[in-house]
């Protein structure tokens, strides 16, 4: 090529190149203008296009490919002087089949070079298919833009003398990171390490407005010295001026890329930008920490299956999906921690929008984790109480790094953690010391070659801390603090609030300042919560709260957590009414709203939870259901998609829903069963906690053998771990020994409570806010059943001391309790002949349900019209007693079924009232045929 016509080829092509971007009806125009009248530069530039565009003439220009795969020296003259030898065929992609090849720049010289090159061609199943030649070149021109160490870069370009045109390409001699990374058993901390180096070849691509498009293991090479090459960018494309590529180019390479790893966008056709390579290295490291890809791994999974799993599916986060052959899961005390999966899911998020902006974002994330700093994915997996209590994580030497982020700070309290606090040199090594012989501990060869729960990591500092006497008291109480705080994390209240105690004695020793303090006291009152002790948590919040809010600096988000939790605790105890909590909680809402900006975000979400949970105390079902519906649909944005936060949310909806509309409570009970299972798996006392709510849904629309079933679960769960929430233990056996009251198993039902009335006194003794409910639920059921024993004198001493147990607190609290002993009271005055005695207390029964609200169809309700009937059989007001039997017999059938002890014990009553048995025959027959209604 001389001189003069390598200038117009070098003028032409950039022309060209435009022009192959435009619609054909646009491209004379252009070449037109872009010419400037040069007729000879218009006739290169034309030729340029023909020659991409016109596959008619291909079959004419080329031979078929099969004439290269012979490897035994045939040659193919490159665009230059120089020759490449194929030596074999590499593989196949979607539009190219690449060989290796060799060629020899100034053979015979001293200067002689042999060099390996990666050759490519179309192959030949897309010759024929339209702008395969276009789309082959602007590979080469987007190759030629981009210059990184990571990327296998171009060599040369151009075409055989026979018109065929190819790319030589570096070649890599590698193994896909997937296989290299499990040959090796690489740590999950070198897989990431590996991993973020593939991030910045990307992100190298992007900063050229380059999108790969086809990001999967087998075009992620790495080489004998451990560095990863990313390859193919044969479907890449350049980002227009908006940064998408349009959905009809889009369509045009869907049969080439590997849809395992396509992100939604792709597989529907839309428009595409970096966060479709985002998606891709999402899946790409899923299968680096777990060994599985998110969709695609069943040998039977079709092509359409695969779609639509990506477009409608849910997906497990990585941790739950570990393969067991996995060198991460086979390696010792291997696991994939919290942080992995929160970045993993958010770089899988459906919605591009709601990805990482940029691979940059990711690579932020993926490095705070390695430095043991929070990511910003993940925003924390506190549930409150109600029931609902966290998981106990399973770790061991892979989670040590996660461990020592959350045990210095990290767990329970985002906003304080520890590489914010400016600690003095002495201080930080101390407590890195410490922390590095706990963790030493943690390591599976230290325990016997089994895995260490995280409470057994905790338990083993705090008994080594206890017998360390060379740690100064303000490096003690960092460390007792930060425990606290993960033993509250784990819904261990009762180590929380042993260590907290601790640490309060301690600072006597020194002047700590007011955040310190205030620090302290709020993991105390949080402990104390835990527990379900609101009235060793009120005090305790109260005190945090004034001292943070004397602490210099800005603290407002963590006096703000102190309040909300300050406010569930009053709704829990009510020792406030319920209108100056809701006063409070709509405050601090406005206020969260107002300045969204400067505050959590997950602060607003709490807030919601509480104001819920205030109406519906409140009786305002319909705008209790309505706010948290709100809260559920603000967690969702918020949190990823199997973010176990959601849970609590849903947990909530469920709980207000339940008095209006059991059915829909009970489907959320039902959900957030199934989401447990699938993202948490261990049983815990949160599994206990919702299990117990279940079935008392269950129980409300009178499916009394499953209701039975969920809280003899729940009862398993929560009794491994009795010795920390009792209270809650002895509070699920009174609800299962209800329910074999309704089965009328009565051996069945005081057998669970007899053998723990003692020590539901002894909670009493110690003032714990739910204990005098707990033990009047047991005394009214151990009556009931004295009732239908026949020993009635019994039965009222016992349904006496439950009413006596219950004060003006536990009546607000617990009004289905009171009432119960109320009815009992009547029931067995009845049984011992004493009419005037039943009618005073079915006078009170019903003035009482009256002061609470407590109407028809609920059960303490139907408890005094049962308790009417029974009193107008043994009047003789047969009649009367029979109408209101069968009013009374429908709407019990409707609330509670036909089966329950209430309609069965009603429409007794109805036949006995209707044959005009008279007032001895009831008054004998009453113990018998009695069924007290039990909460």
């Amino acid at each position: 090529m001389n001189e003069a016509r390598r200038q117009r080829y070098a003028r032409a092509k950039p022309i060209a190149f435009a022009a192959m971007e435009l619609d054909a009806s646009r491209r004379d125009a252009y070449v037109d203008a872009a010419c400037g009248g040069d007729e000879v530069l218009r006739d290169e530039v034309l030729w340029m296009l023909e020659a991409a565009d016109d596959t008619s003439e291909a079959p004419l220009l080329l031979p078929l490919l099969g004439d290269l795969h012979d490897a035994s020296g045939s040659s193919v003259a490159g665009a230059g002087a120089c020759q490449y030898r194929l030596v074999r065929q590499l593989g196949e992609g979607g539009m190219g089949v690449v060989y290796l090849a060799e060629r020899v720049i100034d053979e015979g010289t001293p200067e002689e070079i042999r060099q390996r090159v990666a050759l490519k061609f179309i192959n030949s199943g897309s010759l024929l298919a339209p702008g395969v030649r276009r789309r082959f070149a602007e590979e080469r021109r987007i190759l030629g833009s981009l210059n990184h160490p990571g990327i296998a870069h171009l060599i040369d370009g151009g075409s055989t003398r026979d018109g065929r045109p190819f790319l030589a390409l570096e070649f890599v001699e590698g193994e896909r990171i997937d296989q290299w990374c499990e040959r090796h058993q690489l740590s999950l901390r070198r897989r990431v390490v590996l991993f973020l180096k593939v991030c910045a070849a990307v992100r190298h691509a992007h900063e050229r407005l380059v999108i790969h498009r086809d990001i999967k293991p087998a075009n992620i090479l790495v080489t004998a010295d451990g560095e990863p090459k990313l390859l193919d960018f044969g479907i890449a494309r350049l980002l227009d001026h908006m940064g998408g590529v349009a959905s009809a180019q889009t369509m045009t390479m869907q049969r080439a890329l590997t849809l395992a790893y396509a992100s939604p966008e792709q597989v529907r056709g839309e428009p595409l930008g970096t966060r479709a390579d985002v998606w891709s290295l999402g899946v790409v490291l899923y299968q680096l920490v777990c060994g599985e890809r998110p969709f695609g791994n069943a040998e039977s999974d079709s092509p359409l299956d695969i779609s639509n799993a990506i477009v409608t599916g849910r997906m497990l986060p990585p941790s739950r999906r570990l393969r067991r052959e996995s060198a991460v899961a086979i390696t010792p005390g291997r696991a994939v921690p919290p942080d992995i999966d929160a970045i993993v899911m958010k770089a899988l998020r459906r919605n591009p929008a709601e990805r990482y902006a940029t691979v940059g974002e990711m690579v932020a994330d993926l490095e705070s984790f390695l430095d043991l700093r929070p990511v910003r994915a993940r925003r924390g997996h506190r549930w409150y109480r109600m029931g609902l209590y966290l998981r106990r994580h399973r770790v061991g030497l892979g989670v040590a790094a996660v461990m020592l982020a959350m045990l210095v700070g990290f767990a329970a309290e985002r906003n304080t953690q520890l590489h914010r606090v400016e600690l003095e040199r002495d201080k930080t090594q101390a407590i890195a010391d410490f922390m590095q012989e706990l963790f030493e501990n943690a390591d599976p060869t230290h325990a016997g070659g089994s895995h260490v729960t995280v409470r057994q990591v905790l338990d083993r500092g705090a008994a080594t801390l206890a017998r360390r006497t060379d740690i100064a008291p303000a490096v003690r109480v960092r460390l007792l603090l930060s425990m606290a705080r993960s033993y509250n994390q784990l819904s261990l209240g009762a180590n929380a609030v042993a260590l907290m105690k601790q640490a309060i004695e301690l600072q006597r020793a020194y002047e700590p300042g007011p955040l310190e303090r205030g620090q302290v006291y709020a993991a105390l009152g949080r402990g104390y919560s835990t527990m379900l002790d609101e009235l060793s948590a009120i005090p305790a919040n109260a005190r945090a709260i004034e001292l943070l809010s004397s602490a210099p600096g800005n603290h407002a988000d963590a006096i703000l957590r102190v309040q909300i939790n300050q406010l569930y605790n009053h709704l829990g105890v009510q020792d406030i009414a319920l209108d100056d909590v809701r006063r409070q909680i709509e405050a601090i809402i406005a206020r969260l709203e107002r300045h969204s900006e400067r505050h959590e975000p997950e602060l607003h979400l709490q807030a919601l939870a509480v104001l819920a949970l205030t109406q519906g105390a409140q009786g305002q079902d319909a705008q209790a259901i309505a706010v948290a519906q709100r809260a559920v649909g603000e967690a969702g944005k918020l949190f990823v998609t199997d973010d176990t936060n959601q849970l609590y949310y849903r947990f909530v909806e469920a709980l207000v829903s339940l008095r209006t509309q059991p059915q829909q409570a009970l489907d959320g009970f039902r959900r957030a069963l199934a989401d447990y299972d699938a993202l948490i798996g261990t049983p815990s006392p949160s599994l206990a906690a919702l299990l117990s709510y279940f079935g008392g849904a269950l129980a409300q629309m009178g499916r009394t053998s499953d209701a039975v079933q969920a809280l003899e679960r729940a009862s398993r769960i929560a009794g491994d771990y009795a010795a920390d929430t009792p209270d809650f233990y002895f509070s699920t056996l009174d609800a299962l020994a209800g329910q074999y009251l309704e089965m009328q198993r009565y051996a069945d039902a005081e057998a669970i409570v007899l053998p723990h009335l003692d020590a539901m006194r002894q909670r009493v003794a110690s003032g714990s806010a739910w204990a005098s409910t707990n033990l009047a639920d047991a005394l009214n059921l151990t009556g009931t059943v004295a009732l239908q024993r026949g020993q009635a004198a019994r039965a009222l001493e016992q349904f006496r001391r439950a009413r006596d147990l219950l004060g003006e607190r536990e009546q607000k609290t617990s009004p289905e309790s009171y009432a119960t002993s109320l009815s009992g009271l009547g029931q067995a005055s009845l049984a011992l002949g004493n009419r005037r005695q039943g009618r005073v207390w079915l006078d009170a029964l019903r003035g009482f349900n009256d002061s609470v609200g407590l109407a028809l169809p609920s059960g303490s309700a139907i408890d005094a019209q049962l308790l009417a009937v029974r009193l107008d059989v043994v009047n003789g007001e047969f009649q009367q007693a029979a109408s209101l039997a069968a009013t009374t017999a429908a709407q019990s059938d409707t609330r509670w079924g036909i089966c329950s002890r209430r309609s069965q014990a009603l429409r007794q009553l109805e036949s006995q009232a209707r044959h005009g048995l008279g007032a001895a025959t009831v008054g004998a027959s009453c113990a018998s045929d009695t069924r007290m209604a039990m909460h």
